[in-house]
């Protein structure tokens, strides 16, 4: 893909602290603090849009490597929870770990270590988990696998 650059917009709404996020020029979802989230219909907070983002990535980078890898994939779902703190001294806030469980399904006779090998390499390869290394955020993997 080589060097590339990512945009989005963001635009305040009319209703305080509610924001749009244009997405790709395609979609838009709207964007509130996470306490709020019960009282704008159809809204999500960065909180999940983080969360979403590092699943995703690792989802679609191990996709692509089982593609590569010539292994068919039947069905992959993923559920992802993050640790959210807040230091009482400071009142700074921030994810301390992120959990990916990921549940694949593919055919009987793919090797499990194979499948474990590539989910790793995904693990690994994931721009969006690459930028949590170094930081304060553990991100855990863990792969779940169907045969069908």
């Amino acid at each position: 893909m080589g060097n590339s650059t990512f945009e989005i917009k963001l635009s305040k709404t009319d209703q305080e602290k509610v924001h749009t996020i244009e997405l790709g020029g395609k979609k838009s979802t709207l964007v509130c603090p996470p306490p709020m989230m019960g009282e704008v219909e159809d809204a999500t907070s960065p909180h999940h849009l983080f969360l979403a983002s590092v699943g995703a990535c690792v989802n679609l980078v191990f996709e692509i490597a089982l593609s590569k890898a010539r292994i068919d994939l039947i069905d992959i779902k993923s559920d992802i929870s993050g640790d959210y703190e807040t230091d009482e001294k400071t009142n700074e806030s921030r994810f301390t770990k992120v959990r990916i469980t990921t549940y694949a399904t593919v055919p009987e006779g793919v090797a499990e270590s194979k499948l474990q090998r590539l989910y790793s390499l995904a693990h690994g390869n994931c721009p969006i988990g690459n930028c949590l290394v170094g930081s304060c955020v553990d991100l855990e993997t863990k792969l779940e696998i169907t045969y069908k």
